[in-house]
């Protein structure tokens, strides 16, 4: 199968939207999205195939003040149901490591459950390597609003 990558630009916000809407079923203003997409360090990136958007990657640069270099954090990937197995995470993680190394990055790295297997194998497959199995992510959560907090596609918890 054909499987096409891209990073969206800032004059591509009508395809913007539709991710975080079909992936999330969550949407934000157009002109914030606008100004998300025009930030060069911010990059996100679709998988088409046979016409349609199968899957996404949300990824940022990060400038570091220890180094010269930046490196990138990928934040999430989601791969719609029909499109799993397909090729379509494999190509997405493939082309960002690939930006990520046309641009000076000295590293890219991703955060996954220990117990999700699907993205393990993802990462390993396309040579991720762990770096340290025992690490903990812990979250402030910034916001003062009571929203209920709910599972999204990546497992992650976010707010309703």
């Amino acid at each position: 199968m054909n499987v096409q990558v891209r990073r969206l630009g800032r004059d591509e916000v009508g395809l913007a939207e539709d991710v975080p809407r079909e992936f999330k079923g969550t949407s934000r203003a157009p002109g914030s999205l606008e100004e998300f997409l025009g930030n060069p360090a911010n990059y996100l990136l679709v998988a088409e195939a046979q016409g349609e958007v199968g899957g996404f990657l949300m990824a940022y640069r990060l400038d570091r003040a220890d180094r010269e270099a930046s490196q990138m954090f990928v934040y999430e990937l989601g791969v719609a149901a029909r499109w799993r197995g397909q090729g379509l995470a494999t190509a997405l993680v493939e082309r960002i490591t690939a930006l990520a190394r046309a641009e000076g990055m000295f590293e890219a790295f991703v955060l996954t459950n220990r117990g999700n297997e699907p993205a393990r194998r993802l990462y390993t497959s396309t040579g991720g390597i762990v770096e340290d199995d025992s690490a903990m992510l812990f979250v402030y959560s910034l916001w003062r609003s009571k929203r209920r907090l709910t599972r999204g596609c990546s497992g992650r918890l976010r707010r309703r």
